[in-house]
């Protein structure tokens, strides 16, 4: 935004707004089809016992047994247009009530020769090209043991768990998950894929133009690259990943966050490890790192993991950013 002083008898002063950008449509004129919206998603239920030990200060007995309930309904469809060109949308609602996110991820895809393109609430390159151990079940390295073991006041406490490395090694600079952003992958060529972030800021489901003055976190980059290659019968997959927000509020530092990864495949079986990082992200500083192996046959598997996680913050402290 701009004033001009034009300089006759009389001053007149105004405001110019020019805005450029990228406007994709989501049922596009030129589409050799019209856009066709497919349902699915998921619906886990699990029963199950925990054992939650506190620092003696807790009011709350959270030890016992109880039922969990994770669902997703997604909203997906794409359609060509007449330059080749695949645009695609995906909106994914939360089947459980309770989620303050009623609308998890809502984002529009564009592909073709050059790569494919993300535009909307989506999680950023820095986790979508990171590599970890396969899981069946419940999800160890994605944050689920959220919903048994971080609840109340316990002496572990859910702040600063879910998307850093105190839960896992999929994670965001400033725990930004789902924010609104850009995001562009390349082709993958010799089995390499970069992918590039941008979020204005760390907010999700926001169309509020931000304010670089007093948002918490604004500017954020994420980029990763990954690697997947099969050599006769054996694939090997590896990755790494770096993210931060160019901008803090305050007198925060600007976050930054580390992401590595590699797995190798043979015969149904695999085995691998990842680890991730946060620097300069308060009381969220810590690291994770994850060892796996499973066993796939057919329409079963099977897995083990093991995480292990550290924060050196204090319990019930943040960091600006939202999860």
């Amino acid at each position: 935004m701009k004033n001009f002083v034009k300089p006759k008898r009389a001053l007149l002063q105004t405001t110019t707004l020019v805005a450029a950008g990228l406007i994709i449509s989501a049922v596009p004129a030129d589409a050799a089809e019209k856009l066709k919206i497919g349902v699915g998603g998921y619906a886990e239920q699990w029963f199950g016992y925990t054992d939650i030990q506190d620092d003696g200060n807790s009011t709350q007995d959270l030890s016992g047994f109880d039922v969990k309930s994770d669902t997703e309904i997604h909203f997906k469809g794409s359609t060509t247009l007449d330059n080749g060109l695949e645009v695609g949308i995906n909106v994914q609602l939360e089947g459980n009530s309770n989620s303050s996110d009623q609308i998890d991820e809502s984002y529009l895809t564009v592909r073709g020769n050059f790569g494919q393109i993300d535009i909307g609430d989506e999680n950023s390159a820095l986790y979508k090209t990171h590599v970890a151990p396969k899981e069946y079940g419940m999800g160890i390295n994605s944050g689920d043991t959220v919903d048994w073991e971080l609840t109340g006041n316990t002496s572990i406490g859910d702040s600063g768990y879910f998307r850093a490395p105190f839960g896992g090694t999929y994670i965001e600079p400033g725990r930004a998950n789902d924010s609104t952003k850009l995001t562009y992958y390349t082709p993958r060529v010799e089995g390499f894929r970069v992918g590039v972030s941008y979020a204005p800021d760390s907010n999700q489901d926001d169309n509020v133009q931000p304010d670089r003055d007093n948002s918490s976190l604004t500017d954020g980059v994420m980029a990763g690259i990954d690697y997947s290659r099969d050599f006769n019968g054996v694939k090997v997959a590896a990755s790494a990943g770096y993210g931060t927000f160019l901008e803090a509020a305050g007198n925060n530092e600007e976050p930054e966050a580390y992401a590595f990864g590699l797995t190798v495949d043979y015969a149904g079986f695999q085995v691998g490890g990842s680890y991730a990082k946060f620097a300069d992200s308060g009381v969220n500083d810590g690291d994770a790192y994850v060892v796996g192996a499973a066993y796939d046959f057919g329409q079963y598997g099977v897995s083990a993991t093991y995480l292990h996680g550290e924060r050196e913050g204090l319990v019930g402290s943040t960091v600006p950013g939202t999860a």
